[in-house]
C-alpha cells in the first residue's frame, strides 16, 4: 500500500512521545519558540484522518465538461475502467455554463485551410503558443467533430454561413463554423459515457494527488453531499478541471471551475504556461448578472462612458470585432472606458431589427426567451473574467510531462497564446480531451508507446513554457514550492465502481491501493479569504496592470498564504498538561491558541481548496509581472508603448 502525509516544505516536523501515545507534531518554523518546543515534547498528535482507497480505476478523470466527458469516453473505449469525477456533477464546467447565448465551434474550411488557420493562431497568439502544438491542434479539429457528430450530437450550421459576422473574433477569414446545442450534446455524451460503463463521482472535487516514485497513482477527494473525504487509486489521472476565472469577484464560467487544478498539477511537477493571459468579456450586471455579451452587438449600439459622454462609433465598431479584450485592438479604449465605470457598469443600448445580421438576431433573441431581457432596452456591462488562455503544460498527448498525469481543456496551455481565436475553446476540449483520455488509458494498462507520459514537449524549454519558479525568479516573486501539502447518473458511486472492463482488474492487482493521511486543521475563515483573494485580482489584475498594482496583489496573497498556514499549524489546545495548560504555554510564548480540534470534514476541504487557489492565485501574478510588455489580453499601462 501507498501511504503519503500531506506536509508543507516549510513545516518542522517534531517526533514526541508520551506515557499514553507518540506521534509527530507539526509547527510552522516561525512558531518554534524554547515555549514551543517545550510543548511540543510533552504532545502527541491527534486529529489525524486515515483515507484508504475505496476504490481503484485504470483511470481517473477530473472534470465534467466537454474535455473531461471526450476523456471519460475514449479511454473507456481503449479498454480502460474509468471514473469521471466533477465537483459541479457532469455536464459542467464552462463548455455547460448557462450564462452565454451560443457556445460556437471552428475548425479548418478544408485541408487547404489549414496551414492559414496555423499560421493566424500563432499571430494571433503573439509569440506565446508553442507552433508544434496548434499545428497538432488544428490537424485533429476535423477528426473530433466527426466524432462528436458520430455520438448522435447534432451540430448548428449558420444559415447564411458566408456572413462577415461569422468570421471568429481576432480572425481575418471565415472558417467552418458550427453551433453545439446542450441539449443534444447531454444525450449524446450521457450515452457514450453509460455505454462505456464510466462511474460517476457527481460533486466530489478534487484535493490532492497521490505521488509514488514520480507517477500518479491516486486521487483524493472531497464528496460535497456526503460530506466526506474520498480516495480513490488509478493508473492514470486526467485534469480537466477548468480556467482560473473563479479567483475574481466576477467571472463567466461555472462554479466548478476553482482555479485548484493548476496548483495541484504543479505540485506534481507540471509546468505552467501563459497564465498572465486571462481573457476578459463584457457581461451584464443589470438588470440581470453573469451574462455574456454578444460583441457582435456592438455594432449596433449606443454607449455612455462614466460621465455620461457617447462612446464613438468608430469605437463602437472596432470593438465589434472580437468578444474578449484585447490591447492590441483598436476596440480596447471602449473597456478601458466599461472598466472605468466600475460595479455599476457602463449604460448601453443596442437597435437590433429584423434587417440586422443572423449571429446578432440569435443573440438578441436568446437574451430575451431565456433571460428576459430586451436587446433593445439599456442594460449595464461591465468587465467579466472569462476564460483562460493559459494553464498546465501539455504535449499533443495531452501529458503533462509527469507519468500517468495528463490534462486537456481550458485548464491547460500552449495552444493559443496572448489571445485565442473565438470557438477554438471548445475545439480545444475536443481534440486534446478525447487524446488525453487514449493517452492515459495506454499509459495505466501498460502500453508505454508514444502516449507513456513522457511529454517531451511539455518538458521541453520551448519559448512560452516555463515553471513557476521560473517565472518567480524572472520577477523575484516567492510563488511559493510545488509542495506535497494540502492538498467536485449513469452508475454514479454505484457498487459498479471497481470497473467493467478486464484489462482494469489485471492492472489493479498490480497496483493495490493508495491512502491520504489529513490532518484535522481547519481555518475557519476560508470563505473571508476568498472573497479577499477575489477583490485583490479584480482590483489589480483584470484589464489594466502595472508593477506597483501586481506587487501589491501578489504581498496580499503572501499574506493571506501566511494566515491560513499560522491558523492550519498552529499547535492546539490539548497540547498541554494538567500542570501546565497549552494556553498557558502559547500565551507565554505569543502564540494564540487556534480553535478546537475540528472534525468538519467540509471546513478541512475548504481549507485545503482555499491553499490551492493561492497557490495557483500567487503563480498568475508572478507571470503578469514576469511579462512587462503589453501584448494581446495582457495590458500593461506602464508599459513602453
Amino acid at each position: 500500500m501507498l501511504s503519503r502525509t500531506l506536509s508543507v516544505a516549510s513545516d518542522v516536523f517534531v517526533e514526541v512521545s508520551s506515557n499514553v501515545s507518540r506521534g509527530r507534531v507539526r509547527l510552522s518554523e516561525t512558531l518554534l519558540s524554547p515555549l514551543a518546543k517545550k510543548l511540543i515534547a510533552r504532545a502527541a498528535q491527534e486529529g489525524i484522518v486515515h483515507i484508504e482507497s475505496e476504490s481503484s480505476f485504470d483511470v481517473v478523470v477530473v472534470g465534467g465538461g466537454i474535455a473531461g466527458c471526450c476523456a471519460a469516453i475514449e479511454a473507456t473505449r481503449a479498454g480502460a475502467s474509468v471514473c469521471l469525477a466533477s465537483a459541479s456533477g457532469v455536464f459542467s464546467g464552462s463548455s455547460f455554463y448557462p450564462g452565454t447565448w451560443g457556445l460556437g465551434l471552428i475548425g479548418p474550411r478544408d485541408t487547404d485551410d489549414i496551414d492559414d488557420m496555423v499560421e493566424t493562431i500563432l499571430h494571433v497568439g503573439r509569440g506565446a503558443a508553442n507552433a508544434a502544438l496548434v499545428d497538432s491542434f488544428v490537424r485533429g479539429i476535423p477528426e473530433a467533430i466527426a466524432a462528436l457528430e458520430a455520438m448522435g450530437v447534432s451540430l448548428k450550421r449558420p444559415a447564411n454561413p458566408d456572413e462577415p459576422q461569422y468570421i471568429p473574433c481576432f480572425d481575418h477569414s471565415l472558417r467552418m463554423w458550427r453551433g453545439l446545442e446542450r441539449a443534444s450534446m447531454e444525450r449524446g455524451f450521457g450515452r457514450a459515457l453509460c455505454e462505456g460503463g464510466v462511474v460517476r463521482f457527481d460533486g466530489c472535487e478534487l484535493l490532492d494527488i497521490a505521488m509514488d516514485d514520480g507517477r500518479a497513482r491516486g486521487a483524493l477527494f472531497f464528496d460535497r453531499s456526503a460530506k466526506r473525504f474520498r480516495a480513490v487509486s488509478c493508473g492514470a489521472i486526467v485534469l480537466a478541471g477548468g480556467g482560473v476565472a473563479g479567483l475574481y469577484k466576477r467571472s463567466l464560467s461555472a462554479s466548478g471551475n476553482s482555479a485548484t487544478v493548476q496548483a495541484i498539477a504543479a505540485r506534481c511537477g507540471a509546468r505552467l504556461v501563459n497564465l498572465e493571459f486571462m481573457q476578459i468579456m463584457p457581461g451584464l450586471v443589470a438588470p440581470r448578472r453573469n451574462i455574456v455579451f454578444n460583441e457582435k452587438a456592438f455594432r449596433f449600439a449606443r454607449a455612455w462612458d462614466a460621465s455620461g459622454e457617447p462612446i464613438a462609433r468608430d469605437v463602437l465598431e472596432a470593438r465589434s470585432e472580437h468578444g474578449p479584450f484585447s490591447c492590441e485592438r483598436a476596440g480596447a479604449p471602449l473597456d478601458f472606458a466599461m472598466e472605468a465605470c466600475g460595479d455599476e457598469g457602463m449604460e448601453i443600448a443596442c437597435d437590433v431589427g429584423d434587417g440586422s445580421p443572423e449571429f446578432v438576431r440569435t443573440f438578441s433573441e436568446w437574451l430575451e426567451r431565456e433571460c428576459g431581457v430586451s436587446a433593445s432596452a439599456p442594460v449595464r456591462i461591465a468587465p467579466y473574467a472569462h476564460a483562460s488562455n493559459g494553464g498546465i503544460a501539455i504535449d499533443e498527448h495531452g501529458s503533462c510531462g509527469v507519468p500517468g498525469l495528463f490534462a486537456a481543456g481550458e485548464c491547460t496551455g500552449g495552444m493559443h497564446g496572448a489571445d485565442r481565436i473565438g470557438g477554438l475553446a471548445s475545439a480545444n476540449a475536443l481534440v486534446f480531451g478525447r487524446r488525453a483520455g487514449v493517452a492515459a488509458a495506454k499509459f495505466a494498462r501498460g502500453f508505454v508507446g508514444e502516449c507513456a507520459g513522457g511529454g517531451a514537449n511539455a518538458r521541453s524549454e520551448t519559448p512560452g513554457f516555463a515553471s513557476v519558479g521560473t517565472l518567480a525568479s524572472g520577477c523575484g516573486l516567492d510563488v511559493g514550492s510545488c509542495r506535497d501539502s494540502d492538498a467536485e447518473g449513469i452508475a454514479t458511486k454505484s457498487d459498479s465502481r471497481n470497473g467493467h472492463c478486464a484489462g482494469g482488474s489485471r492492472f489493479r492487482s498490480r497496483c493495490g491501493s493508495v491512502s491520504f493521511e489529513v490532518e484535522e486543521r481547519a481555518f475557519p475563515a476560508s470563505g473571508a479569504a476568498l472573497r479577499e483573494l477575489r477583490e485583490t485580482m479584480s482590483t489589480h489584475c483584470m484589464i489594466s496592470r502595472d508593477a506597483d498594482g501586481l506587487k501589491a496583489a501578489a504581498n496580499a496573497i503572501s499574506a493571506l498564504q501566511e494566515r491560513v498556514g499560522e491558523a492550519a499549524y498552529a499547535p492546539v489546545a490539548s497540547f498541554g498538561s494538567e500542570s501546565e495548560p497549552a494556553s498557558e504555554l502559547m500565551s507565554a510564548s505569543g502564540l494564540a491558541p487556534s480553535s478546537s480540534l475540528c472534525s468538519d470534514a467540509a471546513s478541512i476541504a475548504a481549507t485545503m481548496r482555499i491553499r490551492l487557489q493561492l497557490e495557483t492565485a500567487s503563480a498568475t501574478v508572478a507571470a503578469m509581472l514576469a511579462r512587462k510588455e503589453s501584448c494581446g489580453s495582457h495590458y500593461r499601462s506602464d508599459a513602453v508603448q
